[in-house]
C-alpha cells in the first residue's frame, strides 16, 4: 500500500550512515505506487528525489525538502538469453541469477552493491567489464509527463561511471526496469590485473569466476555494517592522457598505467591515495580503509560535512603531489 510519512531520517538509508532527514518520503514498489507520488508531489508542491539502495550516495546533514522515493520495485525474470530486472532488485541477486542458469556477461560484477537502477544509472564496472556492455534496454518512468517508455542502450548515453541520467536531459526519467542481454556462449573476461594471475594457465567455469571476483573483492574492499559505513570506491580512477602519463612515471616509476586507447591511460586511484599516504588514515571520525586506499569509511558519530572535508583533503593531497584530479565516484548530494 503506497503511503508517504513525514520528517524520515534518512541515515539508515544509505551505507555511509550520514545524512539529515527528509520533508517526505514514500517506498515505492510498482508504477502504480510511482503515478500516487507524483500526484502527491504536485499537490504539494514538492520536487522529487530518488533513492535506489544508498550504496553510492551521500545524502546531506540538512534537511531534504522534497518528496524522497526509496525505489523497490522487484521482479527478476529470465528468457532465453535475456534477464528482466526491476530497478530495486539488488544486483548481485541478478548476477547470482545469470550465473546459475550459465549466462555469461556479467559475472565480472559480482558483489558490487546497490540496486539494478542504480547499476544502470552509473554504469557499474568492475575487472574490464562495464554495465553498458551488457544493458540491451531499460524501462523508464518519465516524471514529467506520467509516461513509461523504452530506452535502447545508445540513448542512455553510458561513458565511464557516466549515463544520460545523470544528466539534465535525462533528470526526469526514473528507472524502473532493465533487460540484460547475456551470453550462453561462455567467454570470460580474464585480462584484468588479479583476475589474469588468479586464473593463470586455468580454463574456469563460470561458478568459479564469480566465486574468484567475490574473493577478490573481499579481501580488498569494506563493506558496510551497523558501526562501519561506506560506499566501496569513492573516487573514479583518473584518465590522463599519454604523454602526461610519461611524465608522472619518470617522477613515480611505480605508477600503475593502462592503456585504454584513444591516446589515454587510467590509472589507478587507490595507488595514488596510497601514494600520497592517506591508507588506514583517520580523520576524526571518518577515515581511508587499511585494505584499500580508494575506500572512504564513516564512524560513529560521523556527518556528511566529516567525509566531504577527507575527500577534499585527499583531492588537495594528490593533485599536489602527482598534478591528477581525483573525481569522486559517489554521487554528493548538497541538498
Amino acid at each position: 500500500m503506497f503511503r508517504v510519512f513525514k520528517n524520515r531520517v534518512l541515515k539508515r538509508y544509505n551505507t555511509f550512515h550520514t545524512g539529515g532527514k527528509t520533508a517526505f518520503f514514500a517506498e515505492i514498489n510498482s508504477t502504480h505506487d510511482l503515478k500516487k507520488a507524483i500526484d502527491f508531489a504536485n499537490k504539494n508542491r514538492v520536487g522529487i528525489f530518488i533513492l535506489g539502495g544508498g550504496s553510492n550516495i551521500l545524502l546531506p546533514d540538512k534537511k531534504i525538502n522534497k518528496l524522497v522515493l526509496k525505489i523497490n520495485i522487484k521482479g527478476i525474470a529470465i528468457k532465453n538469453n535475456k534477464i528482466l530486472a526491476g530497478a530495486g532488485e539488488t544486483w548481485d541477486l541478478v548476477v547470482s541469477k545469470a550465473v546459475s542458469k550459465k549466462l555469461g556477461g556479467i559475472e565480472n560484477l559480482s558483489l558490487i552493491p546497490g540496486t539494478v537502477g542504480g547499476a544502470v544509472y552509473q554504469n557499474i564496472g568492475a575487472y574490464g567489464v562495464e554495465l553498458k556492455d551488457v544493458l540491451e534496454s531499460v524501462k523508464v518512468f518519465d516524471i514529467r509527463t506520467g509516461s513509461i517508455r523504452n530506452l535502447l542502450n545508445k540513448e542512455c548515453q553510458f561513458n565511464y561511471r557516466d549515463s544520460v541520467f545523470q544528466h539534465q536531459e535525462g533528470s526526469s526519467y526514473l528507472i524502473v526496469e532493465a533487460i540484460i542481454k547475456l551470453n550462453r556462449k561462455l567467454t570470460f573476461n580474464l585480462g584484468y590485473p588479479g583476475l589474469a594471475s588468479y586464473f593463470y594457465k586455468k580454463s574456469p567455469d563460470i561458478q568459479q569466476v564469480r566465486g574468484a571476483v567475490i574473493r577478490i573483492r573481499k579481501s580488498k574492499l569494506v563493506y558496510p555494517t551497523k558501526n562501519v559505513g561506506t560506499v566501496g570506491s569513492f573516487f573514479k580512477n583518473p584518465v590522463i592522457k599519454v604523454k602526461d602519463y610519461r611524465l608522472l612515471a619518470a617522477n613515480h616509476p611505480d605508477i600503475k598505467g593502462r592503456d585504454i586507447g584513444h591516446n589515454l591511460i587510467k590509472l589507478s586511484a587507490g595507488q595514488l591515495i596510497e601514494k600520497a599516504g592517506w591508507k588506514g588514515k583517520r580523520m576524526g571520525n571518518v577515515g581511508v580503509s587499511s585494505k584499500h586506499a580508494l575506500v572512504l569509511v564513516s564512524y560513529k558519530g560521523s556527518t556528511t560535512k566529516d567525509i566531504i572535508k577527507l575527500s577534499k583533503t585527499i583531492q588537495k593531497e594528490v593533485k599536489n603531489k602527482f598534478n591528477v584530479r581525483l573525481e569522486p565516484e559517489v554521487k554528493i548530494i548538497v541538498g
